[in-house]
């Protein structure tokens, strides 16, 4: 079986739509012309959303600063173990241009790299340079976070840089932080909407734009974990009169 190869790193566009299931027809055949299914077109992918105690990152990112960072673990096993796959994975966002660079290792030495802070467990890459200096500037990061969806991948036919996702079944829960733990927790939407994220290094194609505007979508500001974090706020799970700055 051929080895699977993983990019370390991105630099593209990213937008955000809210697609109800009722669409997904209408889409799927417009689609059908430009589009095909990725290399890995069905996933499940289990996120571990690193952050400071009183939930700095995200909160800056909410605050619509042009400067937004995340610091995450990643797994698409669906069932994970120590040995399993995950990317540490550093995300940006500034002037709408949205940088990733990740470095994959086995769960178990990812957690003793991010968790129990044992540098040396992992070769001295540059991406690692870059986490570990991150700890420098937080060095109380700690799992805050896990979001588990799963996804439907998409590429362009004539444009493989042309990626169109769709997340469904989003499930977040802010304890018991160990994504070998399973999937429960807190459902991000309702169970008849869609993430879909259209993700280009350019302008959007005519087709596309005409398809959007065919089906009456638009880009909205969506973020998983700042979604997930504003619920717990105002479910009274977290005390927001804790983070005031």
């Amino acid at each position: 079986m051929a080895k699977k190869t993983f990019k370390e790193k991105f630099k593209r566009y990213e937008k955000k739509y809210l697609v109800h299931i009722s669409k997904l027809d209408e889409l799927n055949n417009a689609f059908r012309k430009f589009l095909k299914p990725d290399i890995y077109p069905k996933s499940t992918i289990s996120n571990l959303y690193f952050d400071t105690e009183n939930y700095c990152m995200i909160r800056n990112s909410i605050d619509k600063s042009e400067y937004k960072e995340k610091l995450r673990m990643r797994s698409y096993d669906s069932n994970p173990n120590n040995e399993s796959l995950v990317f540490l994975e550093i995300k940006k966002k500034f002037e709408k241009i949205i940088y990733k660079r990740r470095m994959s290792t086995t769960l178990k030495k990812g957690n003793k790299y991010l968790i129990e802070h044992k540098k040396n467990i992992l070769e001295d890459t540059q991406i690692k340079q870059e986490i570990d200096y991150m700890f420098q500037l937080n060095s109380n990061l700690k799992p805050m976070m896990y979001i588990y969806y799963d996804r439907f991948s998409m590429q362009g036919i004539e444009d493989s840089n042309l990626r169109i996702t769709l997340d469904y079944n989003i499930t977040y829960r802010n304890y018991d932080l160990d994504i070998k733990n399973g999937v429960y927790g807190n459902k991000l939407l309702d169970d008849d909407l869609i993430i879909m994220e259209i993700k280009v290094s350019g302008a959007y194609p005519l087709w596309l734009t005409e398809i959007l505007d065919k089906c009456n979508l638009y880009p909205i500001p969506f973020s998983k974990y700042g979604t997930a974090y504003k619920q717990l706020i105002e479910r009274g799970d977290i005390n927001n009169a804790r983070f005031v700055v």
